[in-house]
């Protein structure tokens, strides 16, 4: 009997199982160097593009942001000062009012609020906007505090100090410190115009226009007679919840004195609708109930003594007809006083 043939076709060749797995060991590692490539690519491109994650890296490694490359941090501010410039500064070179001072440094601080700057980068930024007298100005005094160096370390609050002592002097400010204490609404004067008076000299005074709640309280009893009076003992969060609720007062002010004026014509208009009827001594109109003929006065002017025709007071009108005054004279009495003569004269 012939031997029996094995059949291999169902069987796995060992090198091939051998084979597979060192391919997929190697497939696998090729994996994960790839995938840590390209993390570590996205992270440096992020990095380059956010000068936060170079300001942290900075602080980590001692005051840049490459184990000490100084281009690097000189980068970020450059990153930091484009951003900066297409938010269109306003520039600044000469104060004449201490408005103007803290116009510049609100309009500064709303670009940083909103962008979001690191405050060792804030001053440097604001001296770039300084031209003229402000630029001479602060050059003269970073050259007296150590140079460039000095302000790679000015906090944006010292450096705001500086910036007010300068353009706004102390005596300025003990004056609006003064005026802030004794402000009133003036007569005339919206609600809405006070309030800006009123946050304005909040705003030059800073931390000395004390708290949000003494600010509303100060506001109230600021206001004119009629608002405070309704509004002193109402609690409100802040000052424009108090302008809210005298501006609605001035409204309703308004509403009224307007209907009290149309009430007045009205009532003027039906007055004159009033016919005046003939009366039976002259035979003409006249509102007056007392007719000067009964009583021998003048018809132009209501006195006694003369005619009409010789009165000097020409342009006054009594009640001689319809073209005639239209006011009463209060002569009741005078009549008694009279003689038979001038009765008769008259």
């Amino acid at each position: 009997m012939p031997p029996r043939r094995n059949n291999r076709r169902n069987e796995t060749p060992k090198v091939d199982l051998a084979f597979a797995a060192a391919m997929q060991q190697a497939v696998r590692a090729l994996l994960h160097e790839l995938t840590a490539e390209i993390t570590a690519g996205m992270n440096n491109e992020n990095n380059a593009n956010n000068p936060n994650n170079v300001n942290r890296i900075n602080k980590r490694s001692g005051g840049n942001g490459n184990g000490g490359n100084d281009g690097d941090a000189q980068a970020t501010i450059h990153v930091w000062l484009e951003r900066f410039q297409k938010q269109n500064p306003l520039t600044f070179s000469l104060a004449p009012t201490p408005v103007e001072a803290e116009n510049l440094i609100a309009h500064i601080e709303k670009i940083f609020e909103v962008l979001g700057y690191d405050d060792q980068f804030k001053a440097r930024l604001v001296a770039y906007k300084l031209e003229g007298d402000a630029h001479s100005w602060w050059r003269a005094y970073k050259q007296a505090k150590d140079g460039d160096a000095y302000v790679e370390t000015l906090s944006w609050d010292v450096f705001r100090d500086i910036f007010f002592l300068e353009y706004f002097p102390r005596s300025e400010q003990e004056n609006y410190k003064r005026e802030y204490k004794s402000i009133r609404q003036l007569d005339g004067e919206r609600s809405i115009e006070f309030m800006t008076r009123f946050v304005r000299l909040a705003g030059f005074l800073g931390a000395k226009a004390g708290t949000l709640e003494e600010q509303v309280k100060n506001f109230k009893w600021a206001l004119n007679d009629i608002a405070r009076d309704k509004l002193v003992n109402m609690e409100f969060t802040d000052v424009t919840e108090v302008v809210n609720a005298a501006r609605n007062i001035e409204i309703l002010q308004k509403k009224m004195l307007a209907s009290t004026q149309n009430d007045k014509r009205f009532n003027a208009s039906y007055s004159n609708s009033v016919p005046i009827t003939m009366c039976t001594i002259c035979g003409k109109r006249h509102p007056s109930n007392t007719c000067y003929k009964a009583i021998g006065a003048c018809f132009t002017c209501g006195a006694f003594g003369h005619r009409a025709k010789d009165c000097k007071n020409k342009d006054r009108k009594g009640n001689g007809g319809d073209d005639k005054d239209d006011t009463p004279k209060n002569i009741g009495g005078r009549v008694f006083a009279m003689t038979s003569s001038q009765f008769k004269k008259a």
